[in-house]
């Protein structure tokens, strides 16, 4: 079972590090390295928590064996001298559990901060939603401080949290403290029902709509993660001997699925972004095989692998008919023998020949060129407005 817990750990480790890194380098496609934002550089302290947190959890079995100062009996509480290995295993273990839930706390709400930053950038430009930030950032700050408080002081003197005998109480048994676990229970569900709210007003959606896919991933993974810390505390407390592998091994899942969502709507931005460079390159690769308008000739007598190129006839040149139910038709006339392209003229410009053949007038043709460009949305929260150009160039 140990055995398969550290691969478990370490492969989770890896694709924790490589989403992170993933994550980087869509952030700078995206923005560029003097555009960062801060949850950017958080998720590089948060991977470093996350290493801390899987090694301190391997340390738990492989170093000291999965014991500490809970689950016995004051009979051999007395019976255990400090001089017997298992004593420097308890107590060695003890002191690593109060390491990982300083470091699990620290990793959870950084990532908790890591999403509001994110949240922020989001819906600006929605109303009120300043405040909503500023609320929840005032409230990680809190209840960070009271769960880092609680289990610093929450046996005195700090010394008895890896006291043997006498027993010091479970208070003091920090791999399953009742104050420990009924503390990061409640601050943690409390800090990430909030964060889920935050993006969810009726005018924030209106507004973010384009983004709805990142408002349900982000929704359901804080769920999902809600629901892991729940089940963590509960096993913690049920485990009974085994509470100390419990706590770790829980910590290391419940966190690996924290850094996937907090990561993930940058993960769908370079994925985005490779697709549309293989969706260009493709298009690019199709063009060498298309041949220009103006590369057809109309007439003559040339030839092309020793047959008469077919006579060019544009789609929307209809006699005696319009294109798209308007005035104007494309005219191909002899300027096409030379490799000019069609012009488009309205038919009240059109020159007009009497019966003697004289030209009765001859009005100046003016060719408009619109460009219609549109940039669509990041879904990282870095937003694009639409732009359009216009160009028009004239011949008279």
């Amino acid at each position: 079972m140990a055995g398969n817990f550290i691969a478990e750990a370490f492969s989770l480790l890896a694709i924790g590090i490589i989403v992170i890194a993933l994550r980087w380098v869509s952030r700078l496609m995206t923005v560029g390295f003097t555009h960062l934002a801060w949850d950017d550089y958080l998720m590089i302290v948060a991977g470093g928590l996350y290493s801390a947190e899987t090694a301190l959890a391997y340390y738990v079995g492989a170093r000291w064996k999965a014991f500490a100062n809970n689950s016995m009996t004051p009979e051999a509480r007395a019976a255990l001298k400090p001089d017997d290995p298992e004593y420097a295993l308890r107590v060695g273990g003890s002191k690593n559990q109060i390491c990982g839930w300083m470091v699990y706390t620290s990793l959870l709400w950084t990532l908790k901060t890591c999403m509001l930053i994110f949240f922020s950038r989001l819906t600006i430009g929605v109303n009120n939603m300043k405040i909503r930030i500023r609320i929840g950032a005032v409230l990680l700050a809190v209840t960070y401080v009271a769960t880092i408080l609680a289990i610093l002081l929450g046996c005195r003197p700090f010394h008895r949290q890896w006291q043997i005998y006498p027993d010091p109480g479970n208070l003091c048994y920090p791999a399953i403290s009742v104050l420990n676990v009924g503390i990061v229970i409640a601050l943690n569900a409390t800090t990430d029902f909030y964060l889920m709210s935050v993006p969810l007003p009726a005018s924030a959606l209106l507004q973010i709509l384009t983004k709805k896919w990142v408002l349900s991933i982000m929704f359901s993974g804080g769920l999902l993660v809600t629901a892991a810390g729940i089940l963590r505390c509960v096993l913690i407390l049920t485990a009974g001997a085994s509470g100390a592998a419990q706590a770790g091994q829980w910590a290391i899942r419940e966190t690996f699925i924290a850094v996937i969502v907090g990561n993930l709507p940058m993960l769908y931005t370079l994925w985005q972004r490779l697709a549309q460079l293989g969706t260009n390159s493709f298009s690019r690769s199709s063009d060498k095989k298309s041949y220009p308008l103006g590369s057809y000739r109309t007439g003559g007598s040339s030839r092309l692998g020793g047959k008469k190129p077919k006579k060019f006839l544009h789609p929307l040149s209809v006699p005696n008919d319009t294109a798209m139910d308007s005035d104007e038709r494309i005219v191909v006339d002899s300027k096409q023998e030379s490799g000019m392209p069609p012009s488009v003229v309205s038919n009240d410009t059109l020159p007009a020949y009497g019966s003697g053949g004289g030209r009765q007038h001859d009005s100046s043709i003016r060719v408009q060129t619109d460009l219609h460009i549109e940039s669509s949305d990041d879904v990282d929260g870095e937003g694009r407005k639409n732009n359009y150009h216009r160009f028009s160039d004239s011949m008279g």
